[in-house]
């Protein structure tokens, strides 16, 4: 009984990073996407390789696209402009160590984004992701960014040299 109750409260502490991390993502938050993911080693495609929250932070501050409320390009500027985009996360699966301390956790996701009041989807793929229990709670250590399902991203996302990120 003790570790279903433990697998329970993780599994909400869990879905609450995965959620939030959308949500600010969608927002125009990048500085909450660095806090979440302070600790982490992000792999997106192409093997490009970010180290923790600032560099998280800062490669997805620079080749996300911006808008302002006339669906202008703008450059980032936290909370004040939008990438126009809606990061939905579904399909969630767990696997925890028999300790509950360390937990694999894949998952779906689905990009839509608006522009010109069309709404259209432009990416979906798998998050798989890989979290630890320590002395401050649940931490992602590790997020490996599968695009499974290409649309146009054009209007998402320009080309960026890994600054910041190593490709491996």
């Amino acid at each position: 009984m003790e570790r279903t109750l433990k697998v329970v409260q993780a599994r909400h502490t869990i879905e609450d990073i995965i959620f939030r991390y959308a949500d600010a993502v969608d927002g125009a938050d990048m500085e909450t996407v660095g806090r979440l993911l302070h600790a982490c080693t992000v792999t997106l495609p192409g093997d490009v390789v970010l180290q923790g929250g600032n560099a998280i932070r800062d490669h997805y501050s620079r080749t996300v696209l911006f808008y302002d409320r006339e669906e202008r390009v703008v450059p980032y500027q936290r909370l004040a402009c939008s990438p126009r985009t809606r990061h939905i996360t579904s399909n969630l699966i767990y696997d925890f160590d028999t300790a509950v301390t360390t937990a694999d956790v894949q998952s779906y996701f689905t990009v839509y984004q608006t522009l010109a009041g069309t709404s259209r989807i432009i990416a979906g793929g798998r998050y798989v992701d890989r979290f630890e229990f320590g002395i401050s709670g649940w931490t992602m250590v590790t997020r490996r960014i599968h695009v499974d399902q290409r649309g146009d991203m054009s209007r998402h996302a320009q080309a960026a040299a890994p600054q910041g990120g190593t490709r491996v």
